[in-house]
């Protein structure tokens, strides 16, 4: 199947837009017909990752790009407001593509190496697309590979739409790199004389800029000979004002104005009773230093110096049967773990973690936005001093405890469930757990763990008790 942009017909573009025939409009026209079209083609011959809806959102995926670089040749560049609300479209895809992901099965790594795919969006957003997508187009190799390292074990027709799978995928990545460095190396082209993104629609373009938009149908336009405005007589008579009321007020405040400054009545020195100040008498002020306003010094702003913040390179190190992952920004996989080994994640933020395999224990501490993706645990998983972090567990974990921690989601698959956890927690708020709902198709389960406790004290004479139990809120 080709996958198209918009309608397909594309409009006449304003006066000095480049047009739906713009150079790097039809490479990529050529990329949908080609490497994008085999990708749906692969993802829908394989049953399963079909029934996932990865060939349905690389269509919508790829043909909205399309359809964004061909308003980047009609129109000039919006603010990001306008621009994330045309690829509305492209955000509703990631939920989607990370619930295909989470679930558990011989199809995970099909869905993954999608979810990672879908990071070449960002090429639009960001102020240096060559540099981003060279060193992100590879983000799905590591699931690409398992597939291809799963498929020399099948035979026939099984094993040669894997390995399409496989192939037609990284072939998308590739182009992008070459894609982005030739048209789209510094930032997107957007066209400077196009006219306005927000009014423009795919296989409509934009209006052009200037002129002014007839009326609405239905009504006249105005006049445009409205003869020369009525000449007022000057001869008219005027109004005498009123005697008395605020006319009197300021007749007398005037009145009384020009008294204090007559020379009979002295001047206003002399209405107010005040002492005349010669010129004999300015001089000898002037003699007097101790009499002259002292001149302010002027103030010195001391610069204040900002705290400028280290920031640590991250690293990735097994010491003494640990691995210690520290300062993370960027996603990364644990290579190499072993069932007699721990983990410990520190400092790491707004990025993932996948920690493959059997392992023994796993402590994230000081975490912000991370997500950690772990197979299974044999001791504990612990959360220490995080913040809004997400944990998913693969297959199972004994216990799992959560200290100091806030907006900490701990998320289990349908493999998990059959051992649950025992979860100690302590000095928590907004932490909740999600479990499979009750088929495959239904959305999973959010519990909020709880945060409020209320004790009641019992007993006499010495011999106290305390029963203590969680504040349920809500009928």
């Amino acid at each position: 199947s080709t996958i198209t942009v918009g309608d397909g017909a594309g409009a006449a573009a304003p006066t000095g837009a480049a047009g739906p025939s713009a150079k790097f409009v039809e490479v990529y026209n050529e990329f949908l017909e080609n490497e994008a079209a085999a990708f749906v083609k692969a993802a829908g011959a394989l049953s399963e990752v079909a029934d996932m809806g990865i060939n349905s959102m690389a269509e919508t995926f790829y043909s909205e790009i399309g359809n964004t670089l061909a308003m980047a040749a009609e129109c000039s560049k919006p603010d990001q407001k306008v621009l994330m609300e045309k690829m509305k479209p492209v955000m509703e895809l990631f939920p989607k593509a990370e619930k295909a992901a989470f679930k558990r099965g011989k199809f995970n790594n099909h869905a993954t190496a999608w979810k990672e795919m879908l990071q070449i969006v960002n090429f639009l957003f960001v102020p240096k697309p060559r540099g981003f997508v060279e060193e992100s187009y590879t983000l799905p190799d590591v699931y690409l590979n398992r597939i291809l390292v799963a498929a020399k074990k099948m035979e026939g027709e099984e094993k040669s739409m894997n390995q399409a799978f496989v192939n037609s995928a990284k072939a998308i990545g590739v182009f992008f790199k070459s894609y982005v460095k030739e048209y789209h190396a510094a930032e997107i082209a957007w066209n400077k004389k196009g006219g306005d993104a927000k009014t423009w629609t795919p296989g409509a373009g934009a209006g052009a800029a200037g002129g002014v938009p007839p009326p609405p149908g239905g009504m006249a336009p105005p006049p445009m000979d409205l003869g020369p405005p009525p000449v007022i007589e000057a001869s008219a008579p005027k109004k005498e004002a009123s005697v008395g009321g605020m006319s009197a007020v300021f007749a007398e405040i005037s009145k009384g104005s020009s008294m204090c400054e007559s020379e009979e009545a002295g001047g206003a020195t002399a209405a107010f009773k005040l002492k005349k100040v010669t010129k004999e008498m300015k001089k000898a002020m002037k003699k007097q230093p101790g009499l002259k306003p002292k001149a302010k010094k002027p103030t010195e702003k001391k610069a204040v110096k900002k705290a400028v913040k280290k920031v640590k390179p991250p690293s990735c190190e097994f010491r003494r049967g640990t691995w210690w992952v520290e300062h993370m920004v960027q996603d990364k996989e644990v290579e190499g773990v072993e069932q007699k080994h721990n983990v410990f994640v520190f400092n790491a933020q707004k990025c993932v973690i996948t920690i493959p395999g059997k392992i023994k224990s796993i402590t994230i501490q000081g975490c912000k936005r991370a997500t950690i993706i772990f197979d299974q645990v044999i001791s504990t998983f612990e959360v220490v001093d995080c913040e809004s972090c997400k944990i998913f567990c693969r297959q199972s974990a004994p216990s799992i405890a959560i200290d100091k921690s806030k907006g900490t989601q701990v998320n289990f698959s349908e493999e998990a469930v059959q051992t649950l956890p025992d979860i100690v927690t302590s000095n928590i708020s907004e932490t909740n757990i999600v479990l499979p709902g009750k088929t495959s198709k239904d959305d999973p389960i959010e519990i909020p763990l709880p945060e409020q406790y209320i004790t009641k004290i019992s007993g006499t004479n010495g011999d106290w008790n305390t029963d203590t139990t969680m504040v349920t809120h809500g009928g």
